[in-house]
């Protein structure tokens, strides 16, 4: 079996058996906008209520027809509601492989190239988001695939074309995308200009792909708003505003710090060395190879410089660290084997290691390999509560489950793309950003009261039939537990969560149930 095949199995089968939850958007950004404009219900986070709104319809149009096809073919009220749209992503994800390997095989050769597929399948960030609904994901695969088509290095095959309409693409599915084929654009200008070469050519292939691309966005916002709307604009200038500042601010250093450390883990070392080797590449190949560590450099900086920052901001560019890495890994390897030879001159190596197809020495492998068990835990634990209890909660007939309340910080599970009970009145705690002023939060609705005071009526609420919350509630507000018993409700179901880094969400989850 070819080792490009492993991807196209790896990796589906790592997204139908992720157990647990990282952040909202792979949800709220993606499945519960495609459940919504497909079922008619759903949640709408305020970036698609927003006016103007800021997010396009064209990233959760992907996983539109993957609903269309379960709602005709009468199977969405079964496991396939979770698990089609988890293939597709697997797949998706998949394409980082691949190009990935042709990238590092078109640039290096093909035992780099073995070294790379296993550092990109056995990457623990990789195995933690790639296979998941995140745009960034996606944004991930076509970033790969266009530098695969990009012209990066001179007398190689390329098809500025393709790369052309997949970095377009990119840009589709994130705006922010664009940071990155601003500096690659400019790069393959200045080098056709110093080679007095013809620019027309590349600024008509951009004008046309461009402006296609545009439309296309334009169309399907329209469509999908019922009037003109053009969300990029609205993307970039509510995202370099204050107003990405209201969900964490972090140090300019955040990236340097932590981020980097996050994605690469045991690969930091050679990231780094295989960075300082392209320093020496000599011709072509060392220039392409510079522009890829460039383009790090200046992502990353332009990243630095907005408040909010995030790790999977960064995930596209995980393929370029790993070809540092890559390089790094074959280039030790092929000094260890050179030391053997000359040790031991005048006779054959002791090993046939200098013919292997994968150039790694058995130290590095162990390192490298180290994080697998930090994968499985990712894969069946981390977080797990929080996928667990929509699948409880949707077991559950609708006699006894009719509506839900999740006493939980804002966005903490996924909603009806999950859930899928139209019939289930749900609420939460929500946290939208104060758009309208500048700073702090808008006036409350609610007449004026002292903290503290609870003669305010005007507030009109029911009971639900259940509650979801983190123990960590009761465990620190015993006083809750006390009100909850009072009002008739109890404990209907509760599960362990894993290790959890905020205490708002340690203690599982619990389920309490109204019984009178």
């Amino acid at each position: 079996m070819s080792w490009l095949a492993l991807p196209f199995i790896i990796r589906p089968l790592i997204a139908v058996l992720t157990q647990g939850f990282f952040q909202p958007d792979e949800y709220f950004q993606s499945l519960e906008p495609a459940h919504r404009a497909v079922f008619g219900y759903g949640h709408l986070t305020w970036e698609w209520t927003a006016q103007p709104p800021i997010r396009s319809i064209a990233y959760p149009a992907i996983w539109m027809p993957v609903y269309s096809a379960l709602q005709r073919a009468g199977l969405d009220n079964g496991a396939l509601l979770v698990l089609a749209p988890k293939l597709l992503s697997g797949l998706l994800a998949a394409l980082t492989d691949f190009f990935g390997w042709k990238l590092a095989r078109k640039l290096y050769g093909p035992r780099v190239a073995n070294v790379w597929l296993l550092l990109s399948l056995s990457s623990i960030f990789h195995v933690l988001a790639l296979s998941r609904t995140f745009s960034n994901s996606l944004e991930t695969s076509l970033t790969v695939a266009a530098l695969y088509y990009w012209p990066l290095v001179d007398g190689l095959d390329h098809d500025l074309t393709k790369a052309l309409i997949l970095a377009a693409l990119s840009c589709l599915i994130r705006p922010t995308s664009a940071i990155i084929w601003t500096l690659l654009g400019v790069e393959l200008l200045v080098r056709t200009v110093t080679m007095w070469q013809p620019v027309a050519p590349i600024l008509s292939k951009v004008a046309i792909v461009g402006t296609l691309f545009s439309l296309a966005q334009l169309g399907l916002d329209t469509t999908y708003y019922g009037k003109p709307t053009f969300t990029p604009f609205n993307f970039l200038s509510v995202n370099i505003s204050s107003v990405s500042s209201f969900y964490g601010v972090n140090q300019w250093h955040y990236y340097f710090t932590q981020a980097l450390p996050i994605l690469c883990t045991t690969s930091l070392p050679f990231v780094a060395h295989g960075a300082w080797l392209t320093k020496m590449l000599p011709g072509e190949i060392g220039r392409g190879s510079r522009t890829l560590f460039n383009l790090c450099r200046w992502v990353v900086t332009v990243y630095s410089f907005m408040g909010h920052k995030e790790w999977r901001f960064i995930h596209p560019l995980l393929p370029i660290f790993h070809l540092f890495a890559a390089l790094s890994l074959a280039s030790l390897f092929a000094k260890s084997v050179k030391a053997e030879a000359k040790k031991d001159e005048g006779k054959e190596p002791s090993t046939t290691i200098a013919a292997t197809t994968l150039p790694i020495r058995r130290a590095h492998l162990i390192l490298l390999l180290s994080t697998l068990p930090a994968s499985i835990y990712v894969i069946f634990f981390h977080s797990r509560a929080q996928i667990a209890v929509m699948h409880h909660l949707r077991s559950l007939p609708s006699s006894e489950l009719r509506s839900v309340g999740f006493l939980m910080p804002c966005h903490s599970t996924p909603w009806q793309a999950y859930l899928h009970r139209p019939e289930v009145e749900m609420w939460a705690i929500g946290c939208e950003p104060p758009l309208s002023v500048d700073s702090g939060f808008p006036p409350s609705p609610l007449p004026s009261s002292p903290p503290g005071d609870s003669s305010v009526t005007d507030w009109i609420y029911a009971w639900p039939s259940h509650l979801a919350f983190f123990g960590h509630l009761t465990h620190t507000h015993p006083e809750i537990e006390q009100i909850l018993r009072q009002k008739g409700y109890q404990v209907t179901w509760e599960t362990g969560n894993g290790w959890e880094e905020d205490e708002r969400r340690r203690g599982g989850i619990q389920v309490w149930s109204f019984s009178q």
